[in-house]
């Protein structure tokens, strides 16, 4: 999943030691792999600083993928009558063969605006050939960005599709792709489109059920411009139990008490085509970030945990780091 970014989580003491993990991301269609450091501070012992620390995964599911259909109407064949004379004709009636209309076998190619109900599985694998529904339906992505790289894109080139799709995301719902539920996801032509020559990638708006799963869930509704005036209480990223190592962050409502919550603000490096500025940099500039502006969404804890770009997610166009708010001991945040 390219574009994740490590994380650091602790108080606001962050001389004191801490622990760390990695976490691996899958890759996009085999060739594209990002790898995050995490690194965990806290004034807790090493063993509760573990327990707090999280490396997070989505489920991988076992259904294939489902495929496009045919549908064949048949126009009934239009009467033809003798022509109105005085007297018999003298030829026989012309009469017309069935006329049959076939509806396309195979969708044709995005456009910015489409929405599509992709599955978990298409997801997954990030090929979906299915038609486009209506925004006003039930659906699971939202085509911003289409590009075309060929049928067999090389990595070099997804890369550059990451790196181009993240302002291109901003531009179109209104804020980074790091301070809400809404996300973006890559999406490539099934087998029989690239069969048949179609040649694209197409960038989508999604809804997340998990943060660090790049799953639609399923929504109606226009997600343009949705965050021009900030992240409405809809999109607001919060957890009700902060998961322990290998445990999916799962969003949860915002209008009970919860345990963690994704702060609507971000520190932004630069954008696509700016150099990496170092992990130390990246790591020490959003632990900075993360400590001067959590409290100023929520006071009631001193507990907070950062993402932060590494070199292998920098490559991929995540150039925000990304901060929560932790409740590691009482009972939980209030509600927004």
């Amino acid at each position: 999943m390219p574009g994740n970014d490590s994380a650091t989580a602790g108080t606001r003491h962050p001389t004191e030691p801490g622990a760390g993990h990695n976490q691996h991301v899958k890759n996009l269609l085999g060739s594209l792999a990002a790898v995050s450091a995490l690194v965990l501070t806290s004034c807790a012992s090493a063993q509760e600083v573990a327990d707090m620390s999280t490396e997070t995964t989505e489920p991988v599911e076992t259904s294939e993928p489902t495929t496009s259909t045919t549908s064949t109407s048949t126009i009934p064949p239009t009467s033809t009558s003798a022509p109105t004379t005085s007297e018999p004709p003298t030829t026989e009636p012309s009469t017309s063969a069935p006329t049959t209309t076939t509806e396309p076998q195979l969708a044709g190619l995005p456009k910015v605006g489409y929405c599509y109900d992709t599955t978990k599985p298409q997801f997954r694998d990030q090929r979906d050939g299915s038609f486009p529904v209506e925004c006003s339906s039930r659906h699971t992505a939202e085509t911003f960005a289409v590009f075309r790289v060929g049928s067999f894109p090389r990595p070099s080139e997804i890369n550059k599709v990451w790196r181009d799709c993240q302002p291109l995301f901003r531009r179109y719902v209104g804020a980074p792709a790091t301070l809400s539920k809404l996300d973006l996801a890559l999406i490539l032509p099934s087998d029989d489109q690239i069969a048949e020559g179609q040649d694209w990638i197409r960038c989508d708006a999604i809804q997340k059920e998990h943060y660090n799963a790049r799953v639609g869930a399923p929504r109606t509704g226009s997600l343009q411009a949705s965050l021009t005036s900030g992240v409405p209480r809809e999109f607001r990223g919060c957890v009700k139990h902060w998961p322990k190592i290998d445990q999916a962050v799962t969003f949860t409502s915002c209008d009970e008490r919860h345990q963690a919550q994704l702060i609507p603000e971000s520190l932004f490096f630069g954008p696509p085509d700016a150099p990496f500025p170092g992990v130390e940099t990246t790591q020490r500039k959003s632990k900075q970030f993360c400590e001067d502006v959590f409290q100023t969404y929520v006071p009631e804890t001193r507990n907070y945990y950062y993402y932060y770009p590494t070199a292998d997610s920098w490559k991929s166009g995540s150039h925000n780091s990304t901060c929560w708010a932790l409740d590691t001991e009482g009972d939980g945040l209030p509600p927004l």
